[in-house]
């Protein structure tokens, strides 16, 4: 049996080198392990003791990270887990390591206070086999160049480095009521290993892209009001066709309001929805997690057409854990509703990446009384199926 315990800093170079030696191409091998050794030296969001590692006859064999990070979920700044990823010698493969440091992790990230952890996985097989599941969708938006109008008096100058103050304010300012993208600071910033090649910036926001042989990527957008979004538009296209390509890629969520301003332009949106792959997250404390985003919740109920008027009373039973959170108190009306669910679908109700109507149907034996369409209803107020998701900038 190997022993578990986090990193040691004498160990960095090891983990670098391991991790370098099996995520990176054969040419991004040393670039990869001088970029880990400088994230555990200096970066703020990867500490070495949120690092768990696997060691059997005095060899490092696999390694776990943690990252931590702040993402907005329902318009609420909350403490997240990201999941780098566990990493072992291939000769260690298949003996259990992962999970093993991986339980060894959940336990103690869950005990500091990080009610999920979430992270991208091209096959999630062994997350899903810890409790993991979706929660954010993956969009792709399609743009022909050819046909997007031009921009006349284009707005945007080439962002600088004096501008990272004010890219970051809209970059929160403009996800700051959403579910899924990070709470970026400049300290964060530099760590980010997918930022924009260019940041191109207006009065209004701003637009990164990378330039790619065969495409143009949208990265990220930032900005307010419809007529940021067309000049959005009309700006990228422009990027493009300087560029000398046709196609324009962008992981956008649906309700972005760029997509709105993009489908003029001849824009397509296609959406996956996968069981297991893309963004996947564990439900460390999902009772407790619901309690710190009860007041936006309670929000929502108090703009809901039908239900403004009602204070709920909401009971909620999962993994062991139970809480009562009172949604908007000001409500005349009283309802008490309880709910038994799993630790996951709890999560993906409160991420918005399903709504209490859907996920009632697979957990509805669960529940101590039948619930009536009238209490279905409410709850999808309080749970409507929105669209989580995180930025390609801020991904891990």
């Amino acid at each position: 049996m190997p022993e578990v315990r986090t990193l040691r800093r004498d160990e960095i170079d090891q983990v670098a080198d391991l991790t370098a030696r099996v995520f990176g191409d054969p040419e991004e091998v040393g670039p990869m392990r001088a970029l880990m050794r400088a994230a555990y030296e200096s970066c703020p969001y990867m500490p070495p003791e949120l690092c768990w590692v696997a060691v059997e006859g005095g060899r490092l064999v696999a390694k776990w990270q943690i990252l931590d990070f702040r993402m907005w979920i329902a318009g609420t700044p909350v403490r997240m887990a990201g999941i780098q990823g566990v990493v072992a010698e291939p000769d260690a493969n298949h003996k259990g390591y992962a999970r093993l440091i991986a339980e060894r992790g959940i336990d103690t990230v869950r005990e500091q206070g990080f009610d999920l952890a979430l992270g991208f996985a091209q096959r999630g097989g062994f997350y899903t086999r810890l409790g993991g599941v979706p929660v954010c969708a993956d969009y792709t938006l399609s743009l022909d160049a050819r046909r997007i109008t031009s921009l006349r008096d284009d707005p945007f100058r080439p962002a600088t480095d004096a501008d990272l103050p004010e890219v970051i304010r809209r970059y929160n300012e403009s996800n700051a009521h959403g579910t899924g993208p990070l709470v970026r600071t400049e300290a964060l910033w530099p760590w980010l290993v997918r930022r924009p090649q260019a940041l191109y910036l207006c009065d209004d926001g701003y637009v990164g892209v990378t330039a790619f042989d065969d495409r143009l990527e949208i990265r990220e957008i930032a900005g307010s009001g419809a007529r940021f979004q067309d000049a959005a538009v009309r700006k990228i296209g422009a990027l493009a066709r300087e560029a000398g390509v046709r196609a324009i890629r962008g992981a956008v969520p649906a309700d972005h309001p760029f997509v709105a301003a993009a489908i003029p332009h001849g824009a397509t949106l296609t959406t996956t929805w996968s069981k297991r792959s893309g963004c996947l997250a564990l439900a460390l404390a999902p009772v407790r997690l619901l309690g710190r985003v009860a007041g936006a919740l309670g929000e929502r109920l108090r703009r809901a057409p039908d239900h403004g008027d009602v204070c709920l009373d909401l009971g909620v039973q999962a993994g062991g854990d139970t809480a009562r959170v009172t949604l908007h108190p000001e409500g005349a009306r009283a309802r008490k509703l309880d709910l038994v669910l799993s630790p996951g679908a709890l999560l993906q109700l409160v991420m918005g990446y399903r709504s209490a109507s859907e996920v009632l149907v697979e957990e509805a034996r669960f529940q101590a009384r039948p619930l009536g369409e009238a209490d279905v209803a409410l709850l999808d107020a309080v749970f409507p199926r929105s669209h989580p998701f995180m930025w390609h900038t801020d991904r891990f």
